[in-house]
């Protein structure tokens, strides 16, 4: 199947589907997400842009999200069907396989994370997915088509990209974006924590390829009011921790709360990650 003919024949099946090529001439199948404002997916919110359809000043009337969890292959980020998604990947690494491919290739911002996550509450969907072992622990007749078995538990673990029943898509039907909740963990850019600090790059900004390092200049944090300020601010937001230490080492939470504030109170929450 030529280029032409493999985008027609996705684009007449889900109008809202597309392929899009990087800079080798390799497709990709992305869902097209037109633009909104947040009152659109926030009861009572604002009516301004959600700030996903917002990168460097600029409004735009969509973004395009990757269909599929991606796999990586001459280290460049790809979204297709049925295949055994990445995982053992560094965010940084993640960010340089998307943003390798060409210009307006980037990592799934949080921002666009948090836009699809409001749509979905908004219109009533909570997408189901690979939660226990190649099924959904809610719905275990769900599951998909098993790319990895735990040897050592003799259990299915990851599925195939997008092999799922469409619950396991964000809008329950076949032209949604597949596998946001559960199969592999998943990195996003544009949000971390700094000694409990909340920081973000603004509005859709990390799309733009923008440096996210430790030191950038472009992390700010954000007031009890919503807006962006320097990250040396105060009253800015913090999430802290008031539970006893957990010196061990061992992947799990002790005893205690998470607290938003609004100044730095108590120990960070401080954790670790691994790539199923």
């Amino acid at each position: 199947m030529d280029i032409d003919s493999m985008k027609l024949a996705i684009e007449s099946v889900f109008p809202n589907n597309t392929v899009k090529y990087d800079d080798l001439g390799k497709p990709s199948v992305m869902v097209r997400i037109p633009r909104f404002r947040i009152c659109d997916v926030i009861p009572g919110g604002s009516e301004a842009i959600h700030p996903a359809f917002i990168v460097n000043g600029k409004i735009l009337s969509e973004i395009y999200i990757s269909k599929y969890q991606n796999v990586v292959e001459n280290g460049r980020a790809y979204s297709l069907p049925n295949r055994d998604p990445q995982t053992y990947i560094t965010a940084d690494d993640a960010k340089k396989a998307c943003e390798t491919k060409g210009k307006g290739w980037h990592l799934m911002s949080n921002s666009e994370w948090a836009a699809i996550a409001l749509w979905c509450r908004k219109n009533g969907f909570l997408p189901r997915g690979n939660t226990m072992y190649g099924k959904n622990h809610m719905n275990k007749h769900e599951h998909g088509s098993v790319t990895y078995i735990y040897s050592d538990k003799k259990l299915d673990g990851r599925t195939a990209t997008g092999s799922g029943p469409v619950a396991w898509a964000h809008n329950n039907n076949a032209d949604g974006i597949y596998d946001l909740n559960g199969n592999v963990w998943e990195w996003v850019s544009g949000l971390r924590l700094k000694d409990g600090q909340i920081q973000v790059i603004p509005d859709n900004d990390s799309a733009a390829a923008v440096d996210e390092s430790d030191n950038s200049a472009l992390w700010r944090a954000v007031s009890t009011e919503g807006n962006y300020k320097e990250t040396v601010s105060t009253d800015v937001l913090y999430f802290d921790y008031n539970g006893a230490d957990d010196s061990d080492d061992t992947p799990h939470i002790a005893d205690g709360k998470l607290l938003l504030n609004n100044a730095h109170m108590f120990k960070s929450l401080c954790g670790r990650t691994k790539m199923a």
